[in-house]
């Protein structure tokens, strides 16, 4: 079970826009263009059906939700 199936959006744009600056030592406007660039891939994955969400890991990873559909892909037996 996934417990986080219902996640469509946890890490907003501030919190990739800071993990962007701690990151790459981005300033703060060039932080901001490149999470919304971000933001908005993730936002088109989604919509494609590709992944159902994002968020950060406890290890302050960006990571991606991937959809039923895309698993059944990935591991065609489960």
């Amino acid at each position: 079970m996934n417990l986080m199936a219902d996640v469509s959006q946890s890490a907003s744009l501030s919190s990739i826009a800071a993990y962007l600056k701690l990151t790459y030592q981005y300033d703060q406007q060039t932080a901001i263009v490149e999470a919304k660039e971000v933001m908005n891939n993730l936002v088109r994955m989604r919509q494609k059906g590709f992944i159902t969400g994002w968020y950060f890991d406890e290890h302050g990873h960006l990571e991606l939700l991937p959809s039923d559909s895309v698993m059944q892909q990935i591991n065609p037996n489960k």
